[in-house]
């Protein structure tokens, strides 16, 4: 439907009334049989118990850990669905201290409740504390509508920790996109700077060290469509699966391990499923 998509613009106050604008078409126009939320805000929204519209949540970092649904198993609510891999960024932390063995870890975050989860930072700390490596943080402005300022927050991080420590994990926010990723990279490629990217293999091609990548949107889209075509036909969505856990794709830029100085040894190459040669600007 043509007038049924809504997006906040990451502004808070237009979040709130369009939470409201939603939820009252939900309840009395009753046009929609099937609402798709993306991202934390919107998941957050609207898995509530004031509307009953079927909703699928999606491209949430951390969907129990934000209060979005009630467990991997259990999503609480009879019309919310949403997929998790509740190991997922666990699973990232510990492949790239596998190859890096870095000693201290920056992490860049807004020290929010959705800033914590969008960067999974208890899932950091855990590997941190299993490992014993150290987490340094710098705390980032995301959730805002000033984007500009918001980038401005990331880079001033990367020039802090880039002192600091000895590898950082590039996290989702606001601040973290097509404008500031070239900055980004040259920060840390010049200080020698491992990096890990959260977002895949998109970022990695843009420069970032490494990452785990998708492999393609085929099986996510075939889980979806299934959980979709069943709720169409009378499920209700807190009974179907919402566990999908991705096949871990290595994705390496070499151009980046080059500048950085980081030898890649046989084992390395030959566990990546994806390997860029050059630094592409992001699209």
């Amino acid at each position: 439907m043509e007038d049924a998509y809504y997006t906040a613009s990451w502004d808070k106050d237009q979040r709130s009334n369009l939470r409201a604008l939603i939820i009252k078409r939900l309840n009395e126009k009753k046009d929609i049989n099937l609402m798709l939320a993306m991202g934390t805000w919107a998941g957050k929204d609207l898995a509530s118990n004031e509307h009953s519209i079927a909703t699928m949540i999606m491209s949430t970092s951390e969907p129990v850990k934000s209060g979005i649904i009630k467990s991997v198993d259990d999503s609480g609510l009879d019309h919310i669905h949403a997929r998790v891999d509740p190991l997922r960024f666990e699973r990232q932390i510990r492949i790239f201290h596998d190859m890096i063995g870095f000693k201290k870890l920056g992490v860049a975050y807004e020290d929010s409740e959705f800033g914590r989860a969008y960067a999974a930072i208890e899932l950091v700390e855990t590997v941190a504390k299993e490992r014993g490596f150290e987490i340094v943080r710098c705390f980032t402005q995301s959730d805002i509508a000033d984007q500009g300022r918001a980038g401005e927050s990331v880079v001033t991080c990367f020039k802090d920790l880039s002192s600091k420590v000895d590898a950082i994990y590039v996290t989702y926010q606001g601040g973290v996109n097509n404008k500031t990723i070239p900055e980004l990279v040259k920060i840390a490629n010049e200080n020698r700077i491992p990096t890990f990217s959260q977002a895949g293999a998109e970022w990695v091609k843009s420069g970032f060290l490494m990452s785990i990548s998708r492999a393609g949107f085929r099986p996510v889209g075939l889980f979806e469509a299934a959980i979709m075509a069943k709720v169409f036909n009378g499920a209700k969505a807190r009974q179907l699966p919402q566990l999908f856990q991705e096949a871990p794709n290595i994705a390496l830029n070499l151009k980046t391990a080059e500048i950085i100085g980081l030898y890649l040894y046989a084992d390395m190459l030959a566990a990546a499923d994806e390997i860029y040669n050059e630094i592409s600007p992001p699209e």
